[in-house]
């Protein structure tokens, strides 16, 4: 009796007819699991734009102040620059307030050496005669919504400077002061003025 066995290519043949079984790939899955950290990315990136809020964009270029004469602006944000840091002043304050155009600064105070709520202080020179210079900024505060709570003469301690203050709510919680003093005229016909930007203790 003769036995026959199949070769190995009739096995192969054979075997051929039936399920195959290929290795699960992992590129779906980790492709599905990098989309979610990229929307999560996202989600923050966007999250944290609308509660900071954007820089306003400044549409007051000019105040007429008694007399007819038109004061052209600077807006804040570029004359005071100087002053920012670590995000503050907030945007809603520093980007809805506005300089009288002209105006080079000589000198920026740091009040508050990063030790204390926000307190500094930009010096500035415009050829504009104080009265002038204060109408200009009592005009610049209506028209941008502040609260002026003082405009006169004795709150600064410079003898003739004449002072305007005024404050307005800011989105971070607390209110803001912006405090204004123009010093008389000098013997060359320019008025050198202090723009001091201020955080309010919570009480104020």
């Amino acid at each position: 009796m003769v036995i026959t066995t199949p070769d190995d290519d009739s096995l192969r043949a054979v075997g051929s007819g039936g399920p195959r079984f290929q290795q699960m790939s992992v590129r779906g899955p980790a492709l599905i699991v990098l989309g979610i950290a990229v929307f999560i990315i996202v989600l923050g990136v966007v999250a944290s734009a609308l509660s900071s809020g954007s820089t306003p964009t400044l549409t007051l270029h000019t105040v007429t102040i008694s007399g007819g004469t038109v004061v052209d602006l600077t807006p804040a944000t570029q004359a005071m620059k100087s002053i920012v840091s670590a995000g503050q002043p907030p945007a809603d304050i520093l980007g809805n307030l506005a300089i009288p155009a002209d105006s080079p600064v000589t000198r920026t105070i740091n009040i508050d050496q990063n030790s204390e709520q926000f307190d500094r202080t930009v010096a500035f020179t415009n050829g504009l005669p104080p009265q002038q210079l204060v109408a200009a900024f009592r005009a610049i505060f209506t028209k941008l919504k502040w609260d002026v709570i003082y405009a006169g003469n004795g709150a600064s301690r410079q003898a003739g400077a004449q002072e305007v203050l005024a404050k307005r709510a800011s989105g971070d919680g607390f209110y803001w002061e912006t405090g204004v003093v123009v010093s008389p005229a000098t013997a060359a016909g320019t008025t050198p003025f202090t723009v001091e930007l201020l955080e309010l203790p919570d009480d104020d």
